[in-house]
């Protein structure tokens, strides 16, 4: 992923922005401290992020502590493809019977986007029988020491370009994976799918914008880069507008004639369960 020069911006999120309507509890504007990557000190905010992780106080033996790049729409694997409720909720069951609490470490994960959807946490507290799943009220933070905290900005202001902080200094888990949201034209042009893959996510879980995120993935789909297409196939579906379900079979055709197995899956599933398209 090529880097882009650097340069102040404001990053508008959810209702903040009239394309991207939102009930979402957002207010104010937040500036975020970055440096640039390359300076002795800093640290991608990715990799800070991972060791910050590790820093995280001990839960217990019976609370499973899951960190996961997320929106209050869907979680991201660490592919950053779309993770369905029912896959977490089967890895939550691996870990075996002494789990009595879930801690949800995710952006958003305790806040329902729509009237029309739960929060992320309470499907999944229902996906395993009523667990108790603790989730998060807004963007998620992780500092150095071990800390963590939310907030609830409609806008950011930062330096655009990959986002590095000075080790030990905290870290917003949103923008660590969703910079590429504001480089996206350039990586349009450079036909990088795999940023554009980033742009999508970036547009969902920092900018909290779906549809831009839906425009970004089938982006990278036309340049076969397969998870991009199971995530707008997930989008289409979850919108059943006139023509999605066959945009949506049409995406997923094609990361599976990639090999792409998830994809195959869902396809499969679908021609199982096919329903009536369309509002």
């Amino acid at each position: 992923m090529k880097s882009a020069p650097i340069l102040l911006l404001a990053a508008l999120a959810g209702s903040a922005s009239a394309s991207c309507p939102s009930s979402l509890p957002l207010q104010g504007a937040l500036t975020i401290a970055t440096c640039p990557p390359m300076k002795e000190g800093c640290v991608p905010a990715e990799q800070a992020l991972h060791s910050y992780m590790q820093a995280l106080p001990d839960a217990g033996d019976e609370v499973l502590r899951i960190g996961a790049h997320g929106s209050p729409w869907h979680l991201y694997g660490a592919d950053y493809r779309i993770l369905g409720i029912g896959q977490l909720a089967g890895m939550v069951r691996a870990q075996g019977g002494k789990i009595r609490r879930v801690l949800l470490l995710s952006s958003w994960s305790a806040v329902a986007p729509d009237r029309q959807r739960k929060a992320l946490a309470q499907q999944l507290a229902q996906a395993l029988g009523g667990m108790p799943v603790e989730g998060q009220d807004g963007f998620v933070w992780l500092d150095g020491k071990g800390g963590s905290y939310t907030t609830r900005q409609a806008a950011s202001l930062f330096a655009a370009g990959p986002y590095a902080v000075e080790q030990g200094s905290p870290v917003m888990a949103a923008l660590a994976a969703g910079w590429p949201a504001m480089l996206e034209a350039q990586f349009m042009q450079q036909k990088e799918a795999g940023a554009l893959l980033r742009a999508g996510v970036g547009h969902e879980m920092f900018s909290l914008c779906p549809e831009r995120a839906l425009a970004a993935f089938e982006a990278a789909a036309a340049l076969a880069e397969p998870v991009a297409a199971y995530n707008a196939a997930i989008l289409r579906l979850e919108r059943n507008a006139r023509g999605d379900a066959q945009a949506a079979r049409a995406l997923l055709q094609k990361a599976a004639a990639q090999g792409d197995q998830p994809s195959a899956a869902l396809l499969a599933s679908l021609a199982r369960n096919k329903k009536p398209e369309g509002k």
